[in-house]
C-alpha cells in the first residue's frame, strides 16, 4: 500500500539517490551532462535535508512498505500561484500509476489552500513523455514551449476552481 512520509523519516541522500535512479534513462542520452545532474540533485538534496522546516516541508516521498519509491516537491511562495517541483518514481514502479498520484496529492494541497493556479515545468525531450501525458490527464493545459540549457523546456498550468 503507497503512503506518503515526510523528510524527517530518512537520512540526507535519499533524494540524489532517488533522482540518479529516476533520471537513468535520461542521463544515456545526454551522458555529457552527468556530473552536472548529479551536482545539482546533490545540491537540491543538501538544501532539502538542511532546511527540514522550510525547502523540506514541501516534499513527500511515496513509500510501498516503508521503502522510499520516488518523491514530489512544491513550492507555495508564489500564492496564488503554486509550483510543481520535482516528480520522480523509480523505473521498477513507473507506469503504476504512482507518479499520478503524486501530482494529485499537490492539486489536493493547492486547492485545500486556496490556490488559483498551479504551474508545472517539465522536458519536452521524449523520456519525459510520461510527465506530460500526466499533467494533461490531471487537467493541466500546455502554456507554452521555452529554450532550455539542453532541451526545450514545456510550461503547463492549471486553474483551480
Amino acid at each position: 500500500m503507497l503512503e506518503y512520509k515526510t523528510i524527517d523519516n530518512f537520512k540526507p541522500g535519499l533524494i540524489k539517490r532517488l533522482l540518479k535512479n529516476c533520471y537513468k534513462g535520461l542521463i544515456e542520452h545526454f551522458p555529457e551532462e552527468k556530473q552536472r545532474f548529479y551536482r545539482q540533485w546533490e545540491k537540491e538534496d543538501n538544501e532539502t535535508f538542511n532546511n527540514p522546516k522550510t525547502v523540506g516541508k514541501y516534499v513527500l516521498f511515496s513509500c510501498i512498505n516503508n521503502s522510499p519509491i520516488g518523491y514530489v516537491s512544491w513550492d507555495d511562495r508564489q500564492f496564488p500561484l503554486g509550483i510543481v517541483g520535482q516528480n520522480c518514481i523509480l523505473p521498477d514502479y513507473q507506469g503504476k500509476g504512482y507518479g499520478k498520484k503524486q501530482i494529485e496529492l499537490i492539486i489536493k494541497f493547492f486547492q485545500d489552500n486556496k490556490f488559483n493556479e498551479i504551474q508545472a515545468i517539465t522536458g519536452d525531450h521524449e523520456f519525459f513523455a510520461p510527465a506530460r501525458r500526466i499533467y494533461i490527464t490531471c487537467g493541466f493545459q500546455e502554456l507554452k514551449k521555452t529554450k532550455g540549457d539542453i532541451f526545450e523546456l514545456v510550461e503547463f498550468f492549471k486553474l483551480i476552481k
